[in-house]
C-alpha cells in the first residue's frame, strides 16, 4: 500500500510541475509587471520547496525549512499584490498563507507517516498549490483583458 502512495505522490509532483510550468509561461507572456513579479516568485520558491520536501532529510527540520520558504513566497506575493495593486495576486497571498498554516499545523502534530491525517495534509497542501497557480493565471488573464480594453478608441 505504501508503494501506491509513493507513486501517487510522484505523479502529483509531476502534474504540479507541468501545471506550474504552463501557468508560468502563460503568465509571463502578459506584459504586466505585477504578474511577471509573481511568476518570478513562483519560479524561485516552488521548485526549491518541492525539491527540499523530497530530499531524504528528517521530516521535522525539513518542514521548518518548507514553512520558511512558504513564508518567503507569501512575502513575495504580498509585495507584488501591494506594489502592483492586483486582487488576483492577493488571492495567491491568502492561499500561500493558508498553505503555510497547514504546514505549521502538520509540524505541530509530530512527525510520523502513521498518523491518521497524514495524507489529508498532503492533499490540502497540494490543493493550495493549485489555487496559487490558478490565482497567478487569473492575474495574467485580467492583465491581458485590461490591456485589450485600453486599445485604440475609434471615433
Amino acid at each position: 500500500m505504501d508503494h501506491l502512495f509513493l507513486i501517487a505522490n510522484w505523479a502529483n509532483y509531476l502534474a504540479q510541475a507541468i501545471f506550474v510550468a504552463a501557468v508560468t509561461v502563460t503568465a509571463w507572456r502578459s506584459s504586466d509587471p505585477g504578474v511577471r513579479f509573481a511568476c518570478r516568485v513562483n519560479l524561485v520558491f516552488w521548485p526549491v520547496t518541492t525539491v527540499f520536501s523530497l530530499l531524504p532529510v528528517p521530516e521535522a527540520p525539513a518542514m521548518w525549512v518548507v514553512c520558511a520558504l512558504d513564508l518567503g513566497a507569501a512575502g513575495g506575493f504580498l509585495y507584488a499584490a501591494a506594489r502592483y495593486n492586483s486582487l488576483w495576486i492577493s488571492a495567491a497571498v491568502l492561499a500561500q498563507g493558508v498553505q503555510t498554516a497547514v504546514d505549521v499545523i502538520y509540524i505541530g502534530q509530530g512527525s510520523s507517516f502513521d498518523r491518521p491525517h497524514h495524507f489529508m495534509f498532503g492533499a490540502m497542501d497540494n490543493l493550495f498549490t493549485y489555487v496559487i497557480q490558478a490565482a497567478i493565471l487569473g492575474a495574467a488573464l485580467a492583465a491581458r483583458r485590461r490591456l485589450a480594453l485600453r486599445g485604440a478608441v475609434r471615433v
